[in-house]
């Protein structure tokens, strides 16, 4: 293959502009970073943080890492930051991955190192989604089915073009950054089989590689062209043998964007299973004090049969309650909701009960994302619910992630105006000639300094 596709989307990545798309993309890029942000401000709990963390304690700089506040260079701070904003897996969603959770976390500590606006801030996020997206929306399904993780096989991508665009490579130069995070690309699914809480940590090292592919391009190191789609390129090596995946990849490249059709989680669990939740959650509803006999919920085989998703416990660790249909569908319909507190309580006797009492059915039928369930009561009477609205119910608007900001700092305990104070700066960031006020309001959600805005984001740690 000749490898133009590579170039074509380096391209882009290295001339797009925020200030010169639509509103409506404009709003999409800021909707992006407001909801990752407040993702990531209600996880300062989760171990993998402050493991991260402790792993990069050495570094020294400008960008800072969230979770402590600490001054970091832009590769640890990204790092830190990736490895926090994916440890609830409450990411922006879409079928090629999380991959907001690994470019906004570049975005931020690159742009905070070379002293980028607000307006740069998002450009180099809105390449980065794209570059990612477009690599992974037609080849993500084969690469999941062979044990990888899309989160970095395409963040690193993502990755790459957010840090090369802040780092001003141009189209030849953002093509090398590109072909040597192909050869950087990885992550595997064994996490939810073996249950460990290793996946965090693969949003950090593909936050890491990827400004380290721009950082080599900027120095001049090459890549072959056909890194994407050689003959043993990063297609093949994740992919079927003898099967395209790029005959879209740049169709419409610059007009129409992959980005606005990334979603949002309501609870923090597998984006498979958010449907499940909530039609549960309206069977009970349903049901009043009736108990149920037995529940089916039909899904897409691709869903159905995924890593982790028929566990049935016993449950000890976060990632197999949240991979789990049956801990998923139980804690739908015995509590109305899947919090994090509830995701983590492995031994609640109202949604262990449950769980042998549901049952996980790969129906050819179903759509993915459209789960039907059949719930039967104990007196006979069969309640059925199925989701209509499918992905579309949950896009990502700047309402959305202005609603989750707020729903996620109460159950955090965040303070109200601390997570008003987030949103105000992230409404206002393409016009802000400096990341301060930004960066001082998600410290303030990270509960580590005060929400005045006065503070700078490059100040010592």
């Amino acid at each position: 293959m000749s490898g133009e596709a590579l170039l074509e989307l380096a391209r882009f990545a290295a001339t797009v502009d925020v200030r010169q798309v639509t509103p409506q993309v404009a709003d999409k890029a800021r909707a992006c970073l407001l909801y990752a942000m407040a993702v990531g401000a209600a996880s300062t709990r989760a171990p993998q943080a402050a493991q991260a963390a402790a792993a990069t304690d050495a570094a020294i700089g400008p960008a800072r890492r969230f979770l402590d506040d600490r001054g970091c260079d832009a590769a640890s701070a990204a790092f830190a930051n990736a490895t926090l904003f994916h440890a609830r897996v409450q990411d922006d969603a879409h079928p090629a991955g999380h991959v907001g959770a690994v470019v906004i976390p570049v975005a931020l500590a690159v742009a905070q190192a070379s002293g980028a606006s607000g307006a740069r801030l998002l450009t180099a996020l809105l390449a980065g989604y794209e570059v990612a997206l477009r690599i992974g929306r037609d080849h993500a399904a084969d690469l999941s089915a062979r044990g990888f993780r899309t989160t970095p096989a395409y963040g690193v991508f993502g990755a790459a073009a957010a840090a090369g665009r802040l780092l001003g490579l141009d189209a030849g130069a953002m093509t090398h950054a590109l072909g040597l995070a192909a050869s950087m690309a990885g992550g595997l699914r064994e996490y939810s089989e073996a249950g460990s809480e290793d996946f965090a940590f693969q949003a950090g090292g593909a936050a890491w590689n990827g400004i380290t592919a721009a950082r080599l391009a900027a120095a001049g190191a090459k890549a072959a062209p056909s890194a994407l789609d050689g003959r043993a390129g990063f297609y093949r090596a994740f992919g079927e043998a003898g099967r395209r995946y790029d005959a879209r990849l740049t169709d419409a490249l610059g007009s129409v964007f992959e980005i606005m059709g990334v979603t949002y989680k309501p609870y923090p669990i597998c984006q498979f299973h958010r449907g499940i939740v909530a039609g549960c959650a309206r069977l009970s509803g349903r049901a009043g004090t009736r108990v149920p006999r037995s529940i089916t919920v039909r899904m897409n085989p691709f869903e159905a049969d995924f890593f982790g998703v028929r566990f049935a416990g016993p449950f000890r660790s976060f990632p197999q309650t949240f991979m789990s249909a049956p801990f998923c569908a139980a804690l739908g319909w015995a509590r109305g909701d899947a919090t994090l507190a509830a995701l983590t309580d492995f031994t609640a006797a109202d949604v262990i009960d449950l769980v042998p009492r549901i049952s996980i059915v790969s129906d050819p039928g179903r759509e993915r994302y459209a789960p039907l369930i059949e719930a039967r009561l104990a007196d006979g009477e069969i309640l059925a619910w199925e989701e209509r609205d499918k992905a579309d119910a949950y896009l990502l608007t700047w309402d959305a992630a202005s609603r989750m900001t707020l729903r996620l700092a109460a159950e955090m305990e965040i303070p109200g105006a601390v997570a008003d104070s987030l949103v105000d700066a992230v409404a206002v960031a393409v016009e802000a000639q400096s990341l301060e006020r930004l960066v001082a309001a998600m410290r303030a959600a990270c509960g580590r300094v005060p929400d005045s805005g006065a503070e700078s984001a490059s100040g010592s740690p």
